[in-house]
């Protein structure tokens, strides 16, 4: 199978690199930047494309790997080339959008999937190394789902099929347990300076307990997981923080308040079961800092 890739950044790149490490043919790059194609060409040793067509006529499976507002756009102007062959594999990377955003393919007898890593590719070489290890979401035409699957089989890689319907569910939840977790640790980073400690070094210094929360959440659950003193009721614990806050974070109150709320409805599930104490953290979080 010839693989061609539209998008020459670090997804494309990326996955790019990985496929021909684990022994695939990538014919090459097209990109609306031609240094970016010939960069990405660069890297995984495949040719880079100035015109769309010819990267076309010479893949049987193409992976667009662009910004998510750029996939319908270049998908019609595939369809507009007039070069899609009947039973040619189109496959979006975007976790946002499912298969149905290339459905105008689907005239010239192609069949169209989203395939999504879930995996961060801040950085390409280490992107590459860490793809071994990363889980896909499967998504698209059932007729011929089999050759996707085989490219992952091929890889070692686990995947999940999922319903077009549920992409952005899972896209969100993927951002959640990714994006919004750098967010939470920037807060505790914070935290931390506040505190007279230097960000990074504290940073280390709690990565055990990083590392170790999401190896709970991992073995037991989130409920079983949680720790701390929200799900002991150690309310004049949560209060100091609350004052300590008041007077070198003012700013960030709202949002420990926030994340108290929910790790309170979270630990009421099953190890927080005083109403008192429950009622009394409640009334905690709702209070204004004056």
């Amino acid at each position: 199978m010839k693989i061609g890739f539209i998008g020459g950044g670090r997804v494309g790149r990326s996955f790019g690199k990985y496929l021909v490490n684990k022994g695939f043919e990538v014919t090459g790059y097209y990109s609306r930047s031609y240094t970016s194609a010939i960069t990405a060409a660069s890297y995984t040793n495949s040719t880079a494309y100035d015109i769309l067509h010819e990267l076309i006529e010479d893949s049987d499976a193409i992976f667009i790997t662009t910004p998510d507002d750029s996939i319908k756009i270049v998908c019609n102007e595939m369809v507009e080339s007039g070069k899609l062959k009947k039973g040619q594999i189109l496959i979006h990377m975007s976790g946002a959008h499912s298969s149905s955003i290339l459905q105008t393919a689907t005239e010239f007898g192609c069949h169209i999937y989203s395939l999504h890593p879930l995996q961060a590719f801040a950085n390409i070489d280490v992107a590459v190394e860490k793809l071994k290890n990363t889980v896909f979401s499967l998504e698209g035409d059932n007729d011929n789902i089999e050759k996707v699957i085989d490219i992952l089989k091929a890889c070692g890689n686990e995947y999940f099929i999922i319903d077009g319907e549920n992409k952005a569910l899972y896209h969100g939840a993927a951002c959640v347990a990714s994006n919004y977790l750098v967010t939470l640790m920037d807060l505790s980073l914070k935290m931390l300076e506040a505190a007279g400690i230097e960000p990074m070094y504290g940073f280390k210094a709690m990565s055990p307990l990083i590392y170790g929360s999401l190896e709970n959440i991992m073995t037991l659950g989130a409920s079983d997981a949680l720790t701390g003193p929200i799900p002991r009721g150690d309310l004049n614990t949560i209060e100091r923080h609350l004052k300590a806050m008041e007077d070198k974070l003012p700013n960030e109150i709202s949002l420990y308040k926030k994340l108290g709320d929910e790790t309170t409805k979270l630990a009421s599930r099953k190890k927080l079961k005083d109403t008192a104490l429950i009622t009394s953290l409640n009334k905690l979080w709702k209070e204004e800092i004056i």
